[in-house]
């Protein structure tokens, strides 16, 4: 080995330590709440922060005032069999909810707590996206398909399939994340076949697929129109145009210089499990499952702050981020992880 090739590799090494290091920065909470006696299947929050809905290990679905902490409604379909709820969700005006145990959904009224319709399915569930009103669902199912359903009229709209070709497979792929635009006029879904793909939901046509790395496990809009945010299993998130196609930048979690390459190490990857915008679109915050949350900014993809949650067990130091969200004022982040805590972050 050369000199110069030594003294490179130790200067790559070097980086790379300071890079973990710096990524290691656990941070105590402003404020903590316990939501789930041991552990969480899933959360969400409601788009104007105040309250979010905890899918339990064996027990009912919880819908919590966050900052009272304090359960309003305590759902499951069965009223007399606890069930462990699956999946949540609400509708972006944030009137409906839902919540799911394997293949049947119920959706709630969040005014008065009261249960609207209950939807059984052949297949078992596997992501739920509400539209603006909680009137249309986009369900990815086990039967390697999504669905665009209208729950007023009880019926399939559309039916949207990822095939195999982007990763050289005669058969379809599993859909692993859904997503409904703020206009209702289109859709996102992220499948095994490595793409994010852009439909138009009045026709079912395919207006763009994005290929990653790995399985698509995340989807979103921005909430101001005009780009989406796809991530893909131990692999990069990326802030697309709609209109254009293009990549506008690839959020980088670790400090490596963005005029360079990122090498193809594990440690550049960071799964995103939840993400939300500021109400202003300004800002973006991201959870991971290493304890991680992060706060970008959402114009250029600059990273403004990671940090790591605090664990319930010491000797338990897997902590999943499962929901994030913005308090309605953008002052502070909340986050739910798997291991039942709910937490509250000002933004110094």
């Amino acid at each position: 080995m050369t000199t110069r090739n030594y003294l490179s590799r130790l200067l790559t090494l070097g980086f790379m330590a300071v890079i973990l290091a710096g990524c290691s920065n656990e941070r105590a909470s402003d404020e903590q709440w316990a939501h789930s006696d041991l552990s969480s299947y899933a959360a969400a929050f409601s788009q104007d922060g105040n309250y979010v809905l905890v899918g339990d290990t064996d027990a009912p679905a919880r819908l919590w005032d966050i900052e009272a902490n304090k359960v309003i409604y305590s759902w499951q379909n069965m009223p007399d069999a606890a069930g462990t709820t699956t999946l949540v969700g609400f509708s972006a005006d944030g009137k409906v909810a839902a919540t799911v145990e394997q293949d049947t959904i119920v959706l709630w009224q969040v005014a008065n707590g009261e249960p609207m319709l209950r939807l059984s399915f052949p297949v078992n569930i596997k992501a739920i996206a509400l539209s603006q009103h909680g009137d249309y669902l986009m369900l990815a199912l086990y039967d390697r398909t999504a669905v665009y359903f209208d729950v007023i009229e009880n019926r399939v709209l559309k039916i949207f399939e990822h095939d195999g070709k982007a990763v050289n497979s005669p058969i379809n792929q599993l859909i692993n994340t859904v997503a409904i635009s703020p206009s209702g006029k289109y859709a996102l879904t992220g499948g095994d076949d490595q793409t994010a793909r852009l439909w138009n939901l009045e026709t079912g046509e395919q207006l763009r697929s994005w290929k990653h790395e790995n399985s698509v496990n995340i989807v979103d809009f921005y909430p101001k129109g005009g780009f989406v945010i796809t991530g893909a299993g131990n692999g990069q998130t990326h802030f697309w145009n709609m209109v254009t196609g293009e990549k506008q930048y690839t959020l980088r979690t670790s400090a490596w210089p963005k005029d360079m390459p990122l090498p193809n190490y594990p440690s550049f990857k960071t799964t995103t499990s939840a993400l939300d915008f500021s109400p202003d679109g300004a800002y973006l915050v991201t959870g991971h499952p290493s304890q991680k949350l992060c706060l970008w900014r959402v114009a250029d993809g600059e990273k403004l702050d990671c940090w790591q949650v605090s664990r319930r067990q010491a000797l338990r130091p897997g902590v999943v981020l499962q929901a994030v969200a913005f308090s309605p004022d953008g002052k502070a982040v909340y986050s739910e992880s798997g291991n039942g805590i709910g937490q509250k972050w000002l933004l110094r």
